[in-house]
């Protein structure tokens, strides 16, 4: 009689959790356009146009190789419609290896210094530059694809990432951007993970970039560490320790004449 009594209830606790998690599982996916909506909205509506002008994020590089991890500083500018600076130092036995690489919007160049003595410079073309102009801009992975043509984008269904509900957007190889899948967390809509094929040496090789550690700066969401791994090896990590929007940025800042 008690065995009796009790397996129907266990049964019955047992239909009703895998009941709860499927319906969790079937929620209403938000379509392209609402999904784009609650992405800005969590955002504070600061990654439109007319309001997101400008950043500056500084912070530390951990390089990953066999016999050692490399520390780099980084400091990065960032203004409208597609200016770009950034700060590279590396502290090499007594000397100080620093690289930084200026963008007007339309060409780049290269500097490299050792203990704050310029060596040489050089203007960046080809992949470099294109590398470049990629960089510059301020929007996310999503809304680059988004804005460049959403029916590039398919909405795949709900994907786990380190135990994180996210939407997974599958993306069209005639997009001009290299993601191949974009992660976007159900609940704060941003990026967490995104991935493409590069070639190396000829090979094709699997690189995932996963954004953590998540802060609200200025009204304005940011993942303060990034991880990459290359065919499921961690290539490096980013820590971001300061970031600022709508930092007054002059031009001059970006002028390769004058610097």
């Amino acid at each position: 009689m008690i065995s009796f009594i009790k397996l129907p209830t266990i049964a019955i606790i047992i239909f009703a959790f895998v009941s709860q998690l499927f319906a969790e599982e079937n929620v209403e996916i938000p379509t392209l356009d609402e999904l784009k909506r609650l992405h800005i909205e969590g955002n504070n509506g600061q990654y439109t146009l007319d309001k997101l002008n400008s950043i500056f994020a500084s912070g530390r590089i951990l390089y990953y190789t066999e016999d050692e991890t490399i520390e780099r500083g980084f400091r990065i500018y960032k203004k409208r419609p597609n200016k770009f600076r950034s700060f590279y130092e590396t502290k090499l036995a007594k000397k100080i290896v620093q690289l930084e690489v200026i963008y007007d919007g339309e060409n780049a160049i290269q500097i490299f210094s050792h203990g704050g003595r310029e060596v040489y410079r050089e203007n960046l073309q080809g992949e470099a530059l294109e590398s470049i102009k990629f960089e510059s801009k301020l929007e996310g992975p999503f809304l680059l694809v988004m804005e460049e043509n959403k029916q590039y984008i398919t909405i795949a269904g709900y994907e786990y990432i380190e135990g994180e509900k996210c939407i997974l957007l599958e993306i069209d190889e005639r997009s001009q951007y290299p993601y191949r899948n974009i992660w976007i967390s159900a609940e704060n809509l941003q990026e967490i993970k995104f991935d493409r094929i590069t070639l190396a040496e000829g090979e094709e090789q699997l690189e995932e970039v996963f954004y953590r550690n998540f802060k609200n700066m200025q009204g304005i969401l940011f993942a303060s560490r990034m991880d990459k791994f290359i065919n499921g090896k961690r290539n490096f990590t980013t820590f971001v320790d300061d970031f600022n929007v709508n930092y007054g940025l002059y031009d001059s800042l970006f002028d390769l004449d004058l610097n």
